[in-house]
């Protein structure tokens, strides 16, 4: 399971700013506290596999002028 927060920052800016968290288990939705980013988004942003021995990672895709990125990071067993 990781530990993710989901961040946005205009194109050509690099003033991220954390929009939500929550935890998710590659190949399942993620459990986000605050769900009202569009779903084309977070789906878009968690079509990745992380392997086995990923600790953390970062995905990012742009939507119009915005920039999303997903930072996830293992947690501890």
């Amino acid at each position: 399971m990781y530990k993710v927060t989901i961040q946005s920052t205009p194109v050509g800016e690099n003033n991220w700013g954390v929009l939500t968290a929550g935890t998710w288990n590659p190949g399942e939705r993620p459990q986000l506290a605050d769900e009202t980013l569009p779903a084309k988004i977070v789906e878009a942003l968690f079509k990745i596999s992380p392997s086995a021995k990923d600790q953390s990672g970062r995905n990012q895709v742009q939507e119009g002028d915005t920039l999303y990125a997903v930072v996830f990071r293992r947690l501890a067993t």
